[in-house]
């Protein structure tokens, strides 16, 4: 598969460089939410980035799948967990999300080399 989770997410990053400058309340703003409900609270902070593995999947963000794979990849989780977790999107979405089970695979794959 052509998909490249770690280039994808440079040029990301780079395109909210300039977000960040032009309205920097509001990237703020984002920033803060994510942090507070991807902490540890009534849901470990490991449980909650499988979730966020599995949003991401299920809604077929492909920027959102390779670092959420990364987080769950360095909270512990293993290959086999991912995946596993990674397919019960396609319950909700229908088999067009196991395109998105692919990159989930494929970012696996990126982050381990």
């Amino acid at each position: 598969m052509l998909y490249d989770t770690t280039e994808s997410t440079k040029e990301f990053n780079r395109l909210m460089v300039e977000i960040r400058r032009t309205i920097p309340v509001e990237y703020e703003a984002f920033l803060a939410e994510k942090a507070a409900l991807t902490k540890e609270g009534l849901i470990d902070e490991k449980t909650k980035w499988l979730l966020v593995m599995v949003a991401a999947v299920s809604q077929k963000c492909p920027i959102c799948v390779g670092p959420a794979v990364k987080h769950c990849l360095e909270a512990g989780w293993s290959k086999a967990e991912i995946l596993e977790a990674a397919m019960t999107a396609v319950l909700m979405g229908g088999s067009s999300v196991m395109t998105y089970v692919t990159l989930a695979a494929k970012a696996i794959e990126d982050n381990q080399k």
